[in-house]
């Protein structure tokens, strides 16, 4: 199974893909000059070049700001070529992004002033959490035995006024007993997880053993984002503080803890599922972890967990809260 960024269909996207790479290699004397200009900016975003968006190739995106910044050619200036690009625009508006069009020409004859009218557009934008009624991302991550699951899935089914959707990951193993492909994870091939890698359509991946991957695809989370819906990620540390750093302030990173390591060894040897051994690795591990968690937006200490509860919900809808 192959899937594309946003809601190209799959059928479309492995032929989008090719050309995208191709049109990397291929740039035009203006798009070079835009390129190295965006990738020496001081703007504090990042663009992508040649990116898939919805069933289109976009000359660059920049995903956290929803904007888009298409090169024409001379031949955009025939009518036919007119009439498809406004009808393009209209489509990537219609997924939640901004459009800005330049020519060939102005491109190559003043890049400084590209440049200010790009600074312009990225501040004009506004707050990206506000654009044409897009959804949210919560990421929480938490040492094991830190309750993490519990409170997510709490979250999940006890408040559906806050239109959560689960992130499903993808991995490379195949389904085990009843396991739904796109429902409990999207089953890829070792060889379509590498490509997929090697395409960028992952937010965050990891290899835990030779063949054996998991990852988030940006397209599955795109089109519920697109969809209006609040996605959720119960991620490890590292994925989670990469996924924030990719959506910044579209993003609510939550890192739950243990009110200490010795509470976190009770519950741990009270689950009885681990030997001691492990019981050990798994403390060194969060004790690990632990240190990461100033790097997160919100630190929620799970000592009393119906507590713990309400604290989170009242953490999502302060941030979901229209402004």
């Amino acid at each position: 199974m192959k899937r594309g960024y946003e809601t190209a269909n799959c059928a479309a996207y492995g032929l989008l893909r090719q050309f995208s790479q191709e049109n990397r290699k291929n740039p035009t004397d203006a798009e070079s000059i835009l390129w190295n200009a965006l990738r020496a900016s001081q703007c504090g975003v990042r663009f992508r070049r040649q990116h898939i968006i919805g069933d289109y190739i976009a000359d660059f995106v920049c995903l956290s700001r929803r904007l888009i910044i298409e090169v024409d050619g001379a031949y955009h200036n025939r009518a036919a070529q007119v009439v498809s690009d406004e009808q393009r625009s209209e489509e990537l508006m219609r997924l939640g992004f901004r459009v800005m069009r330049l020519t060939n020409e102005e491109i190559i004859a003043n890049i400084e002033m590209v440049m200010d009218k790009i600074r312009e557009e990225l501040q004009a934008g506004g707050s990206p959490l506000l654009w044409r009624g897009r959804g949210r991302l919560i990421i929480v991550s938490a040492p094991s035995g830190s309750g993490k699951s519990t409170i997510v899935n709490y979250l999940m089914k006890e408040h559906p006024e806050l239109k959560l959707a689960f992130s499903v990951s993808a991995t490379s193993r195949p389904p085990r007993g009843k396991e739904q492909n796109g429902v409990d994870y999207y089953f890829l091939t070792p060889e379509e997880f590498r490509q997929h890698i090697e395409a960028d359509d992952f937010l965050e991946y990891e290899e835990v053993y030779a063949g054996r991957f998991y990852g988030t695809l940006k397209s599955q989370v795109e089109e519920k984002l697109a969809a209006g819906m609040n996605v959720v990620f119960d991620v490890d540390v590292k994925g989670g503080i990469n996924i924030k750093k990719y959506y910044g302030e579209e993003a609510l990173s939550v890192f739950i803890q243990p009110p200490s390591v010795e509470v976190l060894r009770e519950r741990l040897i009270r689950r009885n599922t681990d030997e001691m051994a492990q019981i050990e690795q798994r403390l060194a591990k969060a004790e690990y972890e632990m240190t990461f968690a100033p790097q997160f937006d919100r630190i929620l200490i799970n000592d009393d967990l119906d507590v713990a509860k309400q604290e989170a919900v009242a953490i999502v809808s302060n941030f979901l809260k229209p402004e």
